[in-house]
């Protein structure tokens, strides 16, 4: 036999975990019935305030973090260890350069992993999620975009426009239309153009290098696809302006739920615009066939929320009412928008998540999927290009 603590005393098992004794009815009890428990002691009396759970019950959830709790142990689970991202660190002086690609091989991206570009990159992203607790789309919307982002937000609605005057052409395949390799090239042409509106004049000279970046983050002119990669490209891109001092960390907020949701929403339109088929998509196995930063951001926004869980995103009202304020919530409508059938078959994955009980959990996972499924990932990270503000720097022996 084996003891086993049950409220505040000890209960005989079997040896090997046995089954618990049945009650009257058939059903487990935490406690054995007289008659069942014929030559066995009778478990001592519960201590006043401990409980009488059984030990083979269901653990439950943690509970939830106080609304007053600090920020700082918020998306800090990560396998880059990374510190705080300084905003006040710029990169103001440097030589630019033009990105070029560095990763040849599977070691290379170990090499990057291990970078104080890499590790810098991280840190941003981790704070940008601490940014965004309890704050929804509508309380930044609402207040006037600072004039250091409003010209990214007028780059993006140019690069609508383009959409808009370049219709899609008639074609039989069922993804990829050959008039996105039309769009793609005009934003390229102007890629450098439209960076140069972004920076101020004295930074005018990095223009190349974030223009790189930023032709790099609506997909692949070639294969017409779009993927995780794209995505990161322009994310890097947000992070060079940070690096310049071009961001502030006033702008934080604004950034994730104003710029970049609006770049979200751009690549929506491009992609259902042109058929812009996946780059490496699992299918139905994957978060979403395109992203995986706005559900990332999205789970940050919903830390601490007494209302919206996990398992909301099937509950077709919730969707419906909140889209609009939480990226979660928008991807998950987004997903609905373009896939028939139930989330639970279309998207696995999603559902799978559902489960969890606490968004904090759902954060730090989708952290290190994103660590572990694109930055450590060679297929996507072969097509990453390093200049001088995200720069492939191998640590030094």
């Amino acid at each position: 036999l084996r003891s086993v603590p049950v409220g505040g005393g000890a209960w005989p098992l079997p040896l090997g975990g046995g089954a618990p004794p049945a009650g009257p009815s058939g059903a487990a009890c935490a406690f054995p019935t007289p008659g069942a428990s014929a030559g066995r002691p009778t478990p001592p009396e519960p201590v006043q305030g401990v409980g009488t759970v059984a030990p083979w019950a269901l653990k439950m959830p943690a509970p939830r973090r106080k609304p007053g709790a600090s920020s700082m142990d918020i998306c800090t689970t990560s396998a880059i260890v990374t510190g705080e991202f300084d905003f006040g660190k710029t990169a103001e002086g440097s030589s630019y350069a033009v990105p070029t690609k560095k990763i040849a091989r599977e070691s290379d991206v170990q090499v990057f992993l291990q970078s104080d570009a890499c590790k810098d990159y991280m840190s941003f992203v981790k704070c940008l999620c601490r940014k965004l607790v309890g704050v929804k789309i509508s309380d930044v919307t609402k207040e006037p975009v600072s004039t250091d982002l409003q010209p990214l937000l007028d780059v993006l609605a140019t690069l609508s426009s383009y959409v808009d005057e370049i219709p899609p052409k008639e074609h039989t395949l069922r993804y990829g239309n050959p008039a996105f390799r039309d769009w793609h090239a005009r934003m390229c042409e102007n890629a450098e153009r439209l960076t140069e509106g972004v920076l101020p004049e004295a930074l005018r000279g990095a223009a190349k290098e974030l223009a790189y970046y930023l032709a790099d983050s609506f997909g692949n002119r070639t294969r017409i696809d779009y993927g995780t990669g794209h995505e990161t490209n322009f994310f890097v891109f947000l992070y060079c302006l940070a690096r310049l001092g071009v961001v502030k960390e006033a702008d934080s907020r604004a950034l994730v739920l104003s710029v970049f949701d609006t770049y979200l929403q751009l690549m929506r339109k491009v992609q259902q615009t042109y058929g812009l088929e996946p780059a490496g998509s699992r299918g139905c196995w994957g978060l979403d066939d395109y992203q995986i930063l706005p559900f990332l951001f999205g789970s940050a926004q919903l830390i601490n929320h007494g209302l919206i869980k996990p398992k909301s995103i099937h509950n077709p009202d919730f969707i419906d009412m909140f889209h609009k304020d939480f990226m979660y919530f928008g991807c998950v409508h987004y997903v609905l928008s373009v896939k028939k059938g139930p989330i639970t078959e279309t998207s696995p994955m999603l559902n799978d998540i559902s489960v969890l009980g606490r968004w904090q959990k759902v954060n730090h996972g989708l952290l290190k999927m994103y660590e572990g499924e694109v930055l450590s990932k060679f297929p996507i990270m072969q097509h990453m290009a390093f200049g001088s503000l995200f720069a492939f720097d191998p640590p030094k022996a």
